[in-house]
């Protein structure tokens, strides 16, 4: 699993793997503690997160937004998780 993070200094969107504890963002090159950065999603594998980061990032500049808003976080977790449980549906592991 990978959360969707956001360095504290410059607000750039990334991931980590979930384990991980420390990040140097590649934008600023800020170190920083994983479980002080504000998370967003938490995703399946670093594909998927790399695409979510795209998507996020031009949704915010698309809409000359800073960051969403609590509702917007909400909504984007509700629509990861239908999305994954309908492709599991789909998909199912045996």
């Amino acid at each position: 699993m990978y959360l969707i993070i956001r360095c504290p200094q410059c607000v750039t969107f990334t991931y980590v793997d979930n384990f991980q504890r420390w990040k140097l963002c590649p934008t600023c090159g800020h170190a920083y503690e994983v479980s002080k950065a504000p998370m967003y999603l938490e995703v399946q594998d670093h594909h998927e997160a790399e695409h979510i980061v795209r998507q996020m990032e031009k949704h915010l500049h698309a809409n000359k937004k800073k960051d969403f808003s609590a509702e917007e976080k909400e909504e984007l977790r509700h629509h990861y998780t239908t999305a994954l449980k309908q492709r599991q549906q789909q998909h199912p592991v045996h």
